[in-house]
């Protein structure tokens, strides 16, 4: 399926991915450091993290492709969190925990419904932003 089908009509919808996905490593890291590292957000909880991180990659991720793909994005962001407890549960320091998985969820479902209703329009905003031509 060709980009301009899925993606955004943006003037840097790669941009947009590649920089996505370094968030989504950024996540990674995070979630897998040992409790109380210094990658860790400590100003929120365990919880709330991960609800904001998915929220957050959730509207990243539908300001850069077309509402109808947003099932799409919200099964990989899925995958993504479900992948993330499989791998602490892995290792000595980090434990997986089913509530954490149903707060990645929450997080999407919030995303997504903020995107519905018109923050998907924010890179569209950023690029308007920028010098040069506006977003097609």
């Amino acid at each position: 399926m060709p980009q301009s089908e899925l993606m955004l009509p943006l003037r840097f919808p790669r941009a947009w991915f590649f920089a996505g996905l370094l968030i989504m490593a950024l996540v990674l890291v995070a979630t897998l450091s040992p409790s109380g590292s210094t990658t860790t957000v400590s100003f929120l909880s365990d919880k709330a993290a991960h609800f904001f991180a998915f929220m957050m990659l959730m509207l990243w991720f539908c300001g850069v492709f077309r509402l109808p793909f947003t099932p799409l994005v919200a099964l990989g962001l899925l995958a993504f969190g479900v992948l993330i407890e499989l791998l602490q549960s892995r290792l000595p320091y980090r434990s997986a925990e089913v509530a954490d998985a149903l707060y990645d969820v929450g997080g999407i479902a919030a995303g997504w419904l903020l995107a519905v209703l018109g923050a998907s329009r924010w890179t569209r905003v950023v690029e308007d932003w920028l010098p040069g031509p506006r977003s097609p």
